[in-house]
């Protein structure tokens, strides 16, 4: 009787080469890099992991910690100001893990090799642990891994990237007539304390839209420099590791952040904007927040929903062209070249073109297992029928 092979194949969701994770609420979590594969025994070890990418961990529920906790994250790197990180809606169980700091962004570009100086928030109690059905077990939960009365070994930092010199640089190119309905609603909205949102509305309408979603990442990058700096300084220090990046929804300023620093490690533009339309696939399940939140309530256009490969590639393109080099923008903002040379030293790209290639000939080789399997089945039951 012919000899068949009856092992089932291996898992494809065991596929160590995919960057994609799933935690139900963290959406559009993967990982951006690893350490280098000369700096591990084990490149199949989760803790490989370097930098982690995502949209805001606030909405992590309770029944999720577990699954966060393994990522072993020491660092979460947020570009979001304070006052978008405090009114976001979630429960933000991590405040009792990680503790709160808030960038203090010099007022010119950062020089080479400068250190950042940050500030430690203090979280109100009543926003410490928001009301959750399991609220009683998230806090015996926490107080396991953070005692009462230590302090945290976690970071969390807050990074603005909209700040006054961004907003002022969009506004200011308004049409003087603009310019003047921009300034009343601003004093409207300054006088009823209703935290600027008919101006923020006003300025997506008519100073952020005029421009699309290219228009405002190249707007990120001139104007939120110092912002784009203190990130990688951030990023670039092992005594972070593993970090975690995000922004609202990991799509445009994490997105433009990790373009960069993929870029550093010698992607190609075709590469890093292929990893940065990963987000379309991540953030599918949650499309009908994204659109309710930008468009509905911002008044965004429709296309800053989308991440599309095309995006990223025009800006590259665009910061070579203005800068002569990814190198020499880094340089530009004070992100210096020894700098730079410790980021390469510390990280790899998780995601590649031929990482993505060796997954899919792996994901063939184990199709080809299933049948050989299933026709081996097939034919010990046929054997057995005629005995």
């Amino acid at each position: 009787m012919e000899s068949t092979n009856t092992t089932p194949p291996s898992d494809p969701s065991l596929d160590s080469s995919s960057s994609i994770m799933k935690i139900d609420s963290l959406p559009n979590l993967r990982i951006l890099c690893k350490r280098p594969t000369s700096s591990t025994t084990n490149p199949l070890v989760i803790n490989t992991a370097a930098v982690y990418r995502s949209s805001k961990p606030d909405k992590i529920i309770s029944a999720h910690l577990d699954e966060f906790r393994k990522l072993g994250i020491k660092c979460i790197i947020d570009f979001r100001s304070k006052d978008e990180y405090f009114s976001s809606e979630g429960h933000r169980l991590l405040d009792k893990e990680y503790s709160l700091f808030k960038v203090c962004l010099p007022k010119e570009n950062y020089k080479p090799g400068q250190s950042i100086q940050a500030k430690e928030i203090p979280i109100p109690d009543d926003l410490i642990v928001k009301s959750e059905p399991s609220t009683k077990d998230v806090k015996d939960s926490i107080s396991e891994t953070t005692p009462e009365g230590t302090k945290n070994l976690k970071q969390h930092y807050l990074i603005d990237f909209f700040s006054m010199k961004y907003i002022l640089s969009v506004f200011n190119r308004l049409p003087w007539h603009l310019w003047c309905v921009g300034i009343l609603y601003y004093l409207y909205d300054f006088i009823t304390r209703n935290k600027f949102k008919n101006f923020t509305k006003f300025f997506v309408s008519n100073a952020v839209n005029r421009f699309g979603i290219y228009g405002q990442y190249k707007d990120i990058v001139n104007f939120s420099q110092p912002a784009i700096c203190s990130a990688l300084k951030l990023i670039a220090d092992p005594e972070n590791h593993p970090v975690l990046i995000n922004c609202a929804y990991g799509k445009d300023r994490t997105g433009i952040v990790s373009a960069l620093i993929l870029t550093c490690l010698g992607l190609s533009k075709e590469e890093v904007a292929e990893e940065y339309a990963l987000s379309s696939d991540g953030l599918e399940p949650i499309k009908h927040l994204l659109y309710k939140d930008l468009v509905e309530k911002y008044n965004f256009k429709e296309e800053f929903c989308r991440a599309e490969t095309e995006t990223m590639i025009a800006l590259l393109t665009y910061i070579e062209r203005e800068y002569s080099s990814i190198e020499n923008y880094m340089l530009h903002i004070g992100f210096g070249l020894e700098e730079q040379k410790v980021l390469k030293e510390q990280l790899e790209p998780k995601y590649t073109r031929s990482s993505m290639q060796d997954k899919s000939q792996e994901t063939m080789s184990n199709i080809n297992q299933s049948s050989n399997f299933l026709e081996g089945t097939v034919k010990q039951r046929s054997v057995k029928s005629t005995h």
